[in-house]
């Protein structure tokens, strides 16, 4: 069969594509940051009752660093590659931490020296318990 002559509609340039996908996910990132930022402030650790913040002090160490939004659970980053974005990005299961207590502290999230689970069906949109070393910290009601 001579196939010359016939015309084939070509795809989208992959760079277009990623690109087009990186925008997507850049607007929803940057919609639950904010509402998860909002939410938690600084660090959802660091509480402005100075009492409050000394006991969970005692457990995790000080806040310190800047910032950061953390994922949680089975919604961390890494084991959510190529999910779509609304699927990846979700203010339930995010919360703000101090680069501290998310990446680089005695208690660091990441490093898993601490775990974090929810204590509510809505995720981290409701209360959270934190735990090192088998001491406990609720948040209040």
């Amino acid at each position: 069969m001579d196939t010359r002559g016939l015309k084939f509609e070509k795809s989208e340039p992959r760079k277009k594509a990623k690109q087009r996908l990186r925008r997507r996910e850049g607007r929803v990132i940057g919609d639950v940051r904010d509402e998860v930022s909002s939410r938690d402030s600084y660090c959802r650790l660091y509480y402005f009752d100075a009492s409050t913040r000394v006991d969970i002090w005692r457990i995790f160490g000080p806040c310190g660093g800047r910032s950061e939004w953390a994922h949680m659970g089975e919604k961390k980053r890494a084991k959510t590659r190529g999910q779509s974005p609304e699927d990846r990005h979700d203010s339930e299961y995010s919360l703000m931490l101090c680069a501290t207590h998310h990446r680089e502290g005695v208690a660091a999230y990441d490093l898993n020296r601490m775990t974090i689970e929810a204590l509510t069906e809505n995720g981290c949109n409701g209360r959270l318990r934190f735990t090192r070393d088998g001491q406990i910290w609720e948040e209040p009601v």
